[in-house]
């Protein structure tokens, strides 16, 4: 056998045909033409209208032509490097390995030996730190948990300060209003030795408000970050049976409405703009009216994110690890593994909650997060697959042992075993040495390998120079804040 075969190369999941996909495709455009976006942000309404949408002012009602629309999606790159301060963490969204961030914006955290609480700053630097400790993560992601013992005036500096002296890893930055957005991208230059932003260093999220609104907030983001030629993820969170129809066709021609609408603004501010496809899409549980992530629904919208960002030829976000589960139990595992499953396999580029997010966004918890780790793992050795050849066929191998013989002690079986996955938490040993080790479950298992984390973290090293620039900055704007008030 001359060939080498990989199971590795099967291509992505995907539940739309192409005709399905060109249907939303129109779907969409009829509804950005003849139906148009609110778009509550004055300098986004002149560029729109300067390049030839009908703007209602009184209203601030857009009507998107066609061709414009398509020209922009033709114009935004169909892959972005985020570099870090440490190169050796640089990443590449859009082509081959998905780029895995951690757990964001949740007002509470949840812990084996602490329950349910409002978050602190200090829980935030726990899940930066063990965000820089684990190789699963690739992003640092912003905002893992919301610091409610911060003054929300300046938070951001908090937050975007931590996660640049604390990781090496590429930055996640603030996006809600064009002051925030320029706070975070002026740190991410200094952080990187860049003032002039050469490259890409921080990414954001761009929450539409649906059904069709571009706010005055996300869109002077979006403009402050494409302006800089840094990237953004236009997410729209449209809730099937509440911010959208109760139909998932409905529901995801409405969100992709809303996602072309924000590249072709990114692309009018500044052609080539990176931009990514985000879909935090799901349904709405009617019986109670809460928005359900780990719903088979949800898999089906990011399902459907990896699968149109293709046909538009640009990146791709979805959510990870989600759950609706109140705890760290057989739901959250079995929700968030159904959902890290369907995005990776799906091939979507940019995870974000990856790992560590509970409770419908509301909750994170630093032992879901080392669990979820555990099951990325397992999905990425799933999708490697194997290698077929001679050497894998291992036909003389089998040809030598006796029928009711084994494999065991032979030294092809040595060799080739080291290509099993072994994980961190999840026990495989007998039950009587599992009950002789204390019969720990998962989340107390998940307990101690967060203290085994931080109890070896180190702050990575940084410039002394650049910190100085970045406290000095950081102590300017807060003071100019605050004398504000």
């Amino acid at each position: 056998m001359d060939v080498d075969l990989s199971t590795g190369t099967v291509g992505p999941l995907a539940k739309l045909t192409p005709d399905g996909e060109q249907a939303i495709h129109e779907a969409s455009l009829e509804l950005l033409e003849d139906v148009g976006m609110k778009v509550d942000y004055e300098p986004a309404l002149d560029l729109l209208e300067e390049n030839g949408c009908s703007v209602d002012r009184e209203e601030r009602l857009v009507m998107f032509p066609r061709e414009l629309v398509e020209d922009a999606v033709e114009q935004a790159p169909s892959s972005v490097t985020l570099h870090a301060r440490n190169p050796d963490q640089t990443v590449t969204i859009g082509e081959g390995a998905p780029v895995f961030s951690p757990c964001g914006s949740a007002p509470n955290v949840l812990t084996y030996d602490g329950g349910r609480r409002p978050s602190t700053l200090a829980e935030y630097e726990q899940f930066v730190k063990l965000t820089q400790m684990t190789d699963t993560m690739t992003c640092s992601g912003y905002n893992h948990c919301e610091p409610n013992d911060v003054d929300q005036e300046v938070k951001h500096f908090a937050l975007m300060k931590r996660a640049i002296l604390m990781t090496d890893k590429p930055l996640k930055g603030e996006s809600w209003g064009a002051d925030r957005a320029e706070a975070a991208i002026e740190m991410a230059g200094i952080a990187n030795g860049d003032r002039d932003l050469s490259k890409p260093y921080v990414i954001a999220t761009i929450n539409t408000v649906s059904p069709r609104t571009l706010d005055a907030k996300m869109t002077g983001g979006l403009l402050e970050y494409a302006n800089h030629g840094q990237p953004t993820m236009i997410s729209p969170a449209v809730m099937a049976a509440a911010s959208g129809p109760a139909t998932l066709a409905g529901t995801l021609s409405l969100g992709n409405a809303e996602i072309l609408a924000g590249v072709t603004v990114a692309q009018l501010a500044n052609q080539g703009a990176p931009v990514l496809y985000g879909l935090p899409t799901s349904n709405v549980d009617v019986r109670y009216g809460s928005f359900s992530i780990g719903s088979p629904e949800g898999a089906l919208c990011v399902s459907f994110a990896a699968q149109m960002a293709r046909y538009y030829d640009i990146p791709c976000r979805a959510g990870g690890g989600l759950t609706d589960a109140k705890t760290v139990d057989d739901q959250a595992g079995a929700e968030a593994m159904f959902q890290l499953m369907t995005a990776i396999l799906s091939g979507v580029d940019f995870i974000h909650h990856s790992a560590g997010i509970l409770d419908s966004y509301s909750t994170s918890s630093p032992e879901k997060f080392v669990l979820d780790c555990d099951r990325i793992e397992y999905i990425k050795r799933y999708q490697a697959g194997y290698d077929i050849n001679e050497e894998t066929l291992a036909k003389d191998l089998i040809e030598e042992i006796e029928t009711g013989d084994h494999f065991l002690s032979q030294r092809h079986t040595l060799t080739h075993s080291k290509d099993f996955h072994i994980p961190d938490l999840f026990y495989r040993d007998a039950y009587d040495n599992w009950e002789s080790e204390g019969g720990k479950n998962a989340f107390e298992r998940a307990h101690e390998r967060v203290r085994e984390l931080l109890d070896d973290y180190e702050r990575p090293p940084i410039d002394e120079t650049v910190e100085q620039e970045l406290d000095a900055y950081v102590d300017e704007r807060v003071e100019t804040i605050r004398a504000g008030d």
